[in-house]
């Protein structure tokens, strides 16, 4: 590979960075940013097509040569929430601001300039709705079998992607004057009972080697009371529950229903989706990870992602993909959500060393 001059490949990261960033497409509005990526991409060579998706936004699909290995990303980003200033791109330092500058456009960004660097046979899908009910990659009909997912993962090499139950729980009490707790039952703490006991599952104990501490409960939503002189009566949560790789997901499901049955509250399953896990010995592992030991000088690490990603309705489907990219993602839906400019260039850097040395 060509030595290519750091300014310039940042430069270029963003220019095009600050182009995505500064369109915002929440979940819903990913059309916003069609015109300008089918036009990026119809300069370098490759043949684009919008794909229906019911209820959704349509995926666009880019095929260069005849396609042969997909690059897929997801082109909505998380609600703004708080983040401040969302929509204008920042760099602090080398650091750059702004809602989806790491999931995903960051690791957009970087897909773009390497494919500017290389004229290798590639297909890549921008798809619909990812951070709601991933219906672009649902229904996405791509022709390669394998193919890399690109999500923040601190440049680890993951394998395996953790499964999720999504649940809401709705509990009663009984109300009472706030002074006398007593005779009231307060709604707001069997919840929190509920939750107690839903962290203590036994399939939550169950470890794997990209999983060594084994899975957990998000609680992101509690709603209950009406006023501090009531005792309330009534309260709600959702949470997201881990199924790690090596658990039985209708297990796992049943489970959760008998703990929160138990304990006396009413639960309504928001998503149920089974962990993944794809093989080390595929050719699109070996080459990511011979990619970044040549451009890094470092070991490739192996892992598993937390998250949910496309890369598990795409398993469904016999395409099996590696999620990698720039940047922790913890700081992704966060209300002040970054990556560095050196994250993004070292992709950049992966992604051309590796495509430049995919054969079809």
């Amino acid at each position: 590979m060509k030595r290519i001059e750091s300014s310039i490949l940042q430069k270029r990261i963003l220019e095009i960075l600050k182009k995505l960033v500064e369109t915002p497409t929440p979940t819903g509005e990913e059309h916003k940013l069609h015109d300008f990526l089918t036009s990026f991409l119809r300069e370098k060579g490759f043949d684009v097509k919008k794909q229906d998706v019911p209820e959704s936004c349509p995926n666009l699909i880019g095929r260069r040569k005849g396609g042969g290995l997909l690059l897929c990303a997801h082109i909505d980003t998380f609600p703004a929430f708080d983040h401040p200033d969302p929509y204008k791109l920042k760099l602090e330092g080398e650091n750059l601001v702004g809602r989806g500058v790491i999931d995903p456009k960051g690791q957009i960004a970087s897909l773009l300039v390497a494919i500017e660097y290389t004229d290798s046979p590639c297909e890549i899908a921008f798809t619909s709705g990812e951070e709601e009910k991933a219906l672009g990659s649902k229904f996405l009909k791509a022709t390669s079998p394998q193919g890399i997912v690109l999500e923040p993962t601190d440049f680890v090499i993951c394998l395996s992607q953790a499964g999720a139950i999504e649940i809401e729980v709705k509990v009663e009490g009984t109300s009472a004057h706030g002074s006398l707790p007593q005779e009231g039952e307060n709604a707001v703490l069997k919840a929190f009972e509920i939750y107690r006991r839903l962290t203590k599952m036994p399939f939550l104990k169950q470890t794997h080697p990209h999983f060594p501490s084994g899975g957990w409960v998000n609680l992101g939503k509690i709603q209950g009371g009406k006023d501090v002189m009531v005792v309330p009566y009534q309260c709600s949560f959702q949470a997201d529950i881990s199924v790690i790789p090596g658990v039985n997901i209708d297990q796992a499901v049943q489970e959760v229903k008998n703990t929160v049955a138990k304990s006396g509250g009413y639960i309504y399953f928001r998503d149920i989706s089974p962990p993944i896990q794809i093989e080390s010995k595929l050719k699109v592992v070996k080459l990511l990870k011979e990619s970044f030991e040549a451009i890094t000088g470092k070991k490739a690490k192996i892992g598993g992602i937390p998250s949910w990603t496309d890369a598990e309705n795409l398993y469904q489907k016999g395409i099996f993909c590696p999620v990698f990219g720039a940047g922790k993602l913890s700081r992704a839906h966060s209300n002040y959500e970054w990556v560095s400019l050196r994250e993004l260039e070292l992709l950049s850097l992966i992604l051309i060393h590796f495509l430049d040395h995919w054969n079809p």
